[in-house]
């Protein structure tokens, strides 16, 4: 026998409210309205209402007794003890029939409180059903809720209309105490009914709105989780396309898409419904092909289901063909449950047995475990080998705790390669409370451990009430256990929510799937159910009897194979490769060449994967510039690389050259490092690329070499152009005026101007309002519709006319160094694209900046977000280029765009642009530099795992556009932003 803490007869909460409720004082969230009268002559239904204990042969069903409590706003309340915890509701209740004759629609306040003691549900919580009744035979009810509360008060609002005509003392409010079907201890009191009439409609009563920790859109968590998901679940991955020779392939269009999750999404599984004809049956299997990509068996592998013990509904024979199907779908599963060592658990004839201390017990229960392994081993990848020791210890307290090793030696025995598990309820659920029963399960897995037991995952039941357990909290338990046991797997075996808040529970399935996935130890989660026709309890399934989806069926499917969903579909560049990051899984991949069709799959896990896929075409044979170089400035003593890539059949040669291309050549291959750095070293530099068909030449670049602290190249801003919409989607322009003087600007705004150059939908009159520094309220200068004075500035500017443009806005205005806030807007709440436009009025150069940046509404085609910059200056400059949708959102910004991504050209000689770099999500970079430079420099921070995208490039002097979109042509509010390197 080993100490206490690894048994126990129910979960007592009394302890902890030591802890977590006395002295803790009263708080009213809501208020109860004036003008209700009270509906019934006790003060205290709780206390003072008529009890019924259903005595029979047996005994009390419950009892009731009254205790004293502090720190609320009563001071006594009923303690109700359900023994016999068996039939419906009002088998056992406490009622009182109002005093006041009632009509239809009257309204009616119910309000009271109530807590756990001590219970023995999976959920960790108490219940008692509330309901409003009226006489026989019809017992209409005008309220039935059904309540549930951990050991902390909770206060409950429940207010409803009078459903019937009634005289006084004929209806009555009642409330059960055996809706669980489960023994519980729970008090309650301070209840309240109040009588309102016609005075007052149910929109101005109180409710309480039942939420979870965690629960806002905005919680600080959920940047967290989302940051560990895209470290921990997903991985980069390259599909490399050759010709029949082994060069690139430039052409062709690769698509990528997820075929499955490594992650488990599972659930419980019936293995009649699996193997039984009828439409139903159907519609059934359909479901768990369409939703899982794992699963057990509710019952059926229950010890007493697998002997035949229970009902025709289950067989060996039926369940082995099940798992069978179920592998031919490609669907893994988990054993539940081998061992659940209680009488209550066991084949009836145990209990005889084992209250008697038969010592043939322990050899039948391994024998138990050979029988249903040996045939099962083919098709479960791994088995709760222990369910619930905490409540179900009558095996151990009688033979001792040691056997428990030799369960789990049993099942290693049987199956070499499952993961075994230990699993019981509780922990997560009850609020997180029970820290007695937390740490009796972390000892209870210890002892397993120190003595051998093959013990690989801990699985966490999660059956939650109507009250579930704040996402913290869920996170802080888990963690709690990944820190003393780092090396064992985790998953959450029995997931239910049981309440009729249908946007609750659909909110709750999502957070509580997505703190999951974010723990690297987690393998998978398993609801205990989806479907009301086959659940334990039907409010907590994702589809009704009939098979409509409830909102928590749309939101599983909306992450799980939406948001947590890869699919990419990319031309190939001229370095026949496409790259993209996506989650753990399998993917299947079609490449297309002309009429060249080649399909293939892979697995993408923790690490990088690499596809390369080699078709039996040939190639375009001329080489092709892949990636164009780009320039570097570093310190004397210091180095650079710089690379290229380039395609071609036969793949070509590459040559770096000084000066130009039929320079010195200075070194071979696809990368040129320039160490120990000197100023002769200093210069231009472009690669040849050369085959047998010919050859290509790189931009050419430069290299700088300045002592740290020297360099004055500076960044500029020209223009930005974006669609102008209303709110928080108007275009908005942000820059840093540099330096110690004030600088005399031309700021612009211009829509109508825009179509003579064949923009389309073009901002018929736009508005222009500047704001200095944080402020936002009161604009430093505003302007609508430009003068003609300003004629000569913009000619002497270069910038373009204005001509038979009266509307657009155009200002000149002295702005001293400083942060500058340029808001454009359409007369009234106008929309259309526009482009705003700063300009240093002195000399005509464009005004140094520290960083540009623009906010507006991204769209497709034209109605993308286009920044443009000037480097000026002798050598490359290092630039930070974001672009941020996800990473608004944390700013209240509403409708962010979900994925952006930025693609960066140059203007070239002739005017035309020129494609250098691209980034959809920033975290396929490196991420320690950018966030090094990024604080460097004052950008605020990104989340680990957003889809923002960033790149962080050395640009040699120069005109620049960076171009924002959304992944796949989705729109919403983003940010580009332009920063100079440090």
């Amino acid at each position: 026998m080993i100490c206490s803490p690894l048994r126990s007869g129910v979960l007592r909460a009394a302890a902890l409210l030591l802890v977590f409720s006395v002295g803790t004082p009263f708080l009213r969230a809501q208020e109860i309205p004036s003008g209700g009268t009270s509906l019934v002559s006790v003060a205290d239904i709780a206390v003072n209402g008529s009890f019924y204990a259903n005595e029979d042969t047996e005994g009390a069903i419950a009892s009731r007794s009254t205790v004293t409590v502090t720190g609320q706003s009563f001071t006594s309340a009923a303690r109700i003890d359900v023994a016999r915890p068996t039939g419906n509701f009002w088998n056992s209740a406490v009622t009182q029939t109002t005093n006041r004759a009632l009509a239809n629609g009257d309204v009616v306040l119910l309000h009271f409180f109530m807590r756990a003691i001590e219970t023995t549900d999976e959920t960790g919580t108490v219940t008692l059903q509330a309901y409003f009744e009226g006489p026989a035979p019809d017992y209409s009810k005008s309220l039935s809720y059904r309540a549930s509360a951990t050991s902390e008060w909770t206060e409950y609002f429940l207010p409803f209309a009078v459903d019937g005509t009634y005289a006084a003392g004929v209806a009555g409010m009642k409330f059960g105490f055996t809706a669980s079907a489960r023994a519980q201890v729970l008090e309650f009191g301070g209840v309240e009914l109040l009588w309102y009439g016609k005075t007052r409609t149910l929109a101005e009563m109180p409710r309480t709105p039942f939420q979870y920790e965690g629960r806002p859109a905005n919680a600080p968590w959920r940047a967290q989780a989302a940051a560990r998901i895209e470290q921990y679940r997903k991985a980069n991955f390259t599909v490399d396309v050759r010709d029949s020779g082994g060069a690139p392939l430039p052409g062709a269009t690769v698509s990528v898409r997820q075929r499955r999750h490594a992650f488990g999404f599972g659930s419980a599984m019936v293995a009649s419904r699996l193997m039984g004809a009828g439409a139903s049956n159907d519609t059934y299997r359909a479901h768990v092909l369409e939703l899982f990509n794992t699963g057990t068996f509710e019952n059926d592998l229950k010890w007493e289901p697998w002997i035949g013990d229970w009902s025709s509904s289950f067989s060996r024979s039926q369940t082995l063909a099940a798992l069978q199907w179920l592998q031919e779908q490609g669907i893994p599963m988990r054993g539940h449950v081998l061992v659940w060592p209680s009488t209550r658990n066991m084949p009836d004839s145990f209990t005889s047995r084992i209250n008697s201390a038969d010592p043939t017990v322990p050899a039948a229960i391994l024998d138990h475990i050979d029988d249903v392994m040996v045939p099962t081993t083919p098709y479960l990848e791994e088995w709760d080998v222990i369910n619930e020791p905490y409540d179900n210890f009558d095996v151990m307290a009688t033979y001792g705790y040691e056997h428990m090793i030799d369960w789990f030696e049993r099942a290693r025995a049987n199956h070499a390669t499952a993961d075994l598990y230990i699993n019981d309820y509780g922990i997560l659920s009850g609020g997180g409370l029970n820290i007695t029963k937390q740490n009796a399960y972390a000892e209870t897995v210890q002892y397993l451990l120190d003595g051998g037991a093959p013990v690989t995952g801990i699985g966490f039941q999660g059956h939650f009430s109507a009250t579930p357990t704040g996402i913290t909290r869920i996170w802080q338990i888990l963690e709690r256990y990944a820190t003393e046991f780092p090396d064992l797997k985790f998953r959450i075996t029995e997931l239910d929510l049981s309440t009729d808040d249908e946007s609750m529970q659909a909110d709750f399935y999502r957070d509580l799937l997505t703190i999951a996935i974010s723990h690297p130890q987690m393998e998978g989660v398993q609801f205990w159910g989806f479907w009301e026709g086959a659940h334990w309890r039907d409010t907590a399934a994702m589809f009704r009897t009939d098979w409509t989806a409830k909102p928590a069926a749309d939101a599983y499917r909306q992450l799980v194979y939406d948001d947590w969903w890869t699919e990419v579909e990319a031309a190939v560049g001229a370095d026949g490769t496409i790259t993209g990051r996506g989650f753990h899984g399998t993917y299947e991949y079609q490449v297309t060449y002309g009429d060249t069709v080649q399909s293939g799959s892979f697995d993408l896990a923790a690490g990088d994967a690499t596809v390369t896929v080699q078709l039996d075409v040939a190639g375009e044979p001329l080489p092709a510039i892949v990636t164009q170089p780009l320039g570097a400035t570093a310190a004397p003593g210091g180095s650079v690389t710089l690379s290229t890539a380039a395609s071609g059949s036969p793949a070509p040669t590459i040559t770096w050259h000084r000066d130009s291309a039929s320079g010195t050549v200075v070194g071979t291959g696809s990368e040129l490092t320039l160490a120990s750095l000197t100023a002769a070293d200093a210069g231009t530099y472009v690669a040849v690329a050369t085959n047998a068909s010919g050859a290509a030449t790189t931009r050419p670049v430069k290299v700088g070499v300045r002592a740290t602290g020297t360099q004055t190249e500076r960044l500029a801003n020209i223009s930005t152009r974006g669609n102008v919409s209303t709110g928080a989607a108007a275009l908005v322009a942000g820059f840093v005026i540099s330096g110690s003087e004030a600088k005399d600007v031309v700021i612009r705004a211009v829509g109508p101007r825009l179509g003579s150059y064949g923009l389309p939908d073009t901002l018929a009159d736009p508005r222009i309002r500047i704001f200095k520094g944080a402020e936002q309220v009161t604009p430093l200068v505003e302007n609508d519709d430009w003068s003609s004075d300003l004629a000569d500035d913009f000619a002497a500017l270069g910038a373009f006319d204005l001509s038979g443009d009266t509307k657009s806005a155009a200002v000149r205005v002295a702005l001293e160094p400083d942060s500058y806030t340029v808001q454009v807007l359409g007369v009234a709440d106008g929309t259309g694209l526009a482009i705003v436009e700063v300009y240093d009025a002195a000399t005509g150069q464009p005004v140094e900046m520290v960083n540009i940046s623009t906010r507006g509404n991204v769209g497709t085609g034209l109605q993308k977000l286009v920044g443009g910059f000037v480097v000026s200056g002798d050598v490359p400059r290092q630039v930070l280029i974001r672009g941020i949708g996800p990473g608004l959102a944390a700013y209240g910004v509403p409708g962010t765009l979900a994925d952006p991504i930025i693609r960066l050209y140059e203007t070239d000689s002739e005017g035309q642009p020129r494609f250098l770099r691209a980034n959809d999500n920033w975290t396929a970079g490196d991420i320690e530099t950018i966030e090094s430079v990024s604080a460097s420099i004052g950008a605020f921070a990104l989340e680990r795992g957003s889809n923002d995208a960033v790149l962080l490039v050395s640009l040699e002097p120069g005109s620049y556009t960076v171009e924002l979109s959304g992944v796949g042509d989705t729109t919403g509010i983003a940010i580009v932003e332009v920063y100079r390197g440090p």
